[in-house]
């Protein structure tokens, strides 16, 4: 797996002949650190400043894909008009963009369920807690002793299984409770490219850190064969990703996002909205 930085001069090469650029970038873990609670993440001044130079420029569409809720990812990414999907693209909001899933919305009740029965189980369980997205549920286990991470799994599993329309799915360190829809962050990525129709060859990046990228890696491997590519975050990089290249920190993500951010652009392009 080559490191980023030696694909740069192909994307840029790219990005000049088909004169558009798609990011696509997840938050926690890769354009922001990870930190022991969610509300403790920030998105460094840095990044930001490239995200801001990013999203002004017409030949780039820029977007952000997170697990977490819609408003919340809105508020830390903090740039008016930014395209942004939350609990893994369930929702989806942005110039021109509005989608809530169907079935997402139609689980509320399940989900909400679902927290009773599983928030009196945490008594047991010091160091994990329950995060009601609306959407979806997180169960963080960051602060939990790792030995005691197979019995809350199997513990969770087994009171929520029965609850038809919802899956448990893992992540780093959480467990989320989900609508059992056809839906992930590898739907959203296809949905926004049909909504922002760049052009043909048009360099489709995306960054993720987690196992729900995963499935977007897959989506541009697969369907945007030869212009899109998953950039993994981590150190060392996983193998079996179907990730293109990796990064090997969000410090990394930035200086490429700056890189990017500092390319001549494009004359003639229209702005993107």
């Amino acid at each position: 797996l080559l490191h980023a930085a030696q694909k740069l001069p192909a994307w840029m090469e790219a990005w000049r002949r088909a004169g558009k650029l798609v990011l696509l970038l997840d938050f926690d873990g890769t354009l922001a650190p990870i930190v022991p609670r969610p509300e403790q993440a920030e998105l460094p001044g840095a990044t930001r400043g490239a995200l801001e130079q990013l999203q002004a420029r017409a030949d780039v569409h820029l977007a952000v894909l997170s697990g977490r809720a819609l408003g919340d990812i809105r508020g830390r990414i903090g740039l008016p008009g930014i395209t942004c999907a939350g609990n893994h693209g369930m929702e989806i909001e942005g110039p021109g963009i509005a989608r809530l899933h169907p079935e997402a919305a139609a689980a509320r009740p399940k989900l909400e369920q679902a927290a009773q029965i599983v928030q009196p189980l945490l008594s047991d369980f010091a160091g994990a807690w329950l995060e009601d997205k609306e959407l979806t549920l997180s169960l963080h286990y960051r602060e939990l002793a790792d030995e005691r991470v197979p019995a809350l799994t199997a513990a969770v599993l087994e009171r929520v299984s029965p609850l038809r329309g919802l899956r448990l799915t893992h992540g780093k360190k959480v467990l989320e409770v989900r609508p059992k829809a056809a839906w992930h962050k590898g739907h959203a990525v296809l949905f926004l490219l049909e909504q922002l129709r760049p052009p043909p060859g048009t360099p489709v990046l995306y960054f993720g850190d987690d196992t729900t990228d995963e499935d977007a890696f897959v989506a541009l491997r697969d369907v945007h064969a030869g212009a899109g590519e998953g950039i993994q975050v981590a150190d060392p990089p996983v193998l079996a990703s179907a990730a293109g290249s990796y990064l090997r920190s969000p410090a990394e993500v930035g200086e490429q996002l700056a890189a990017l951010a500092a390319a001549p652009e494009l004359p003639g392009a229209l702005p993107t909205g």
